[in-house]
């Protein structure tokens, strides 16, 4: 799952600048683009955490995620229109969840070695541990 919830947040962050810059373009709007920039940023910074700290950049992404669901919550509430606000409100919410519990799994198996946390690990080791 770790790997999957990596994959998502980088995938996220690059949606979020995109989504910014079509926002720019057809309605003209800078804090769609300057917000879609910082919170894509930001996912995207999440993600590179992971890669060498899991707890701390799935924490980054997921604190992303979680607060632009509350944010386009209330935007899908006051306009009742999908598109952008209930989109962006479900994946966000999607990626907080998902981040979230990629993080719980990491911090409960810390103490396991790596190898059994990573299929790598078995790649290199394929004999039963004795």
């Amino acid at each position: 799952m770790i790997e999957i919830a990596q994959v998502v947040l980088a995938i996220y962050g690059i949606l979020l600048i995109v989504g910014g810059i079509i926002g720019k373009m057809k309605s003209g709007s800078s804090a769609s683009l300057f917000a879609g920039a910082i919170c894509g940023i930001a996912a995207l910074v999440g993600y590179w955490q992971s890669l060498s700290d899991p707890a701390v950049g799935f924490l980054t992404g997921g604190l992303v995620g979680l607060l632009l669901t509350g944010i386009f919550m209330s935007r899908f509430v006051r306009t009742r229109k999908f598109m952008p606000a209930g989109l962006v409100l479900l994946l966000s919410l999607l990626v907080g969840i998902l981040t979230m519990m990629a993080r719980q799994e990491y911090l409960l198996n810390q103490d396991k070695p790596v190898e059994e946390l990573t299929k790598k690990g078995q790649e290199q080791y394929p004999w039963p541990n004795v």
